[in-house]
């Protein structure tokens, strides 16, 4: 299963996504993003949730993303 890093930038949205994702019975870690991949406050939810799943969820509970990209298998 793949895992996915969505790219909030701020910690508000990490959390509401995190929250989101988890009530909805998937794996979901919010975490600071470092290096040049940090982008406003630099924070992210890491999931196992598939990437049209994981856009379907964030728009219906008005989450904004700046990014979402493929992480490393799980």
């Amino acid at each position: 299963m793949n895992k996915y890093i969505i790219n909030t930038g701020t910690m508000t949205y990490a959390l509401r996504g995190r929250d989101a994702l988890r009530s909805r019975g998937y794996t979901a870690y919010m975490h600071r993003t470092t290096g040049k991949s940090a982008v406003g406050c630099g924070y992210s939810v890491s999931t196992d949730c598939e990437e049209a799943v994981i856009k379907d969820i964030f728009k219906s509970e008005d989450i904004k993303y700046i990014s979402i990209v493929p992480g490393e298998k799980i």
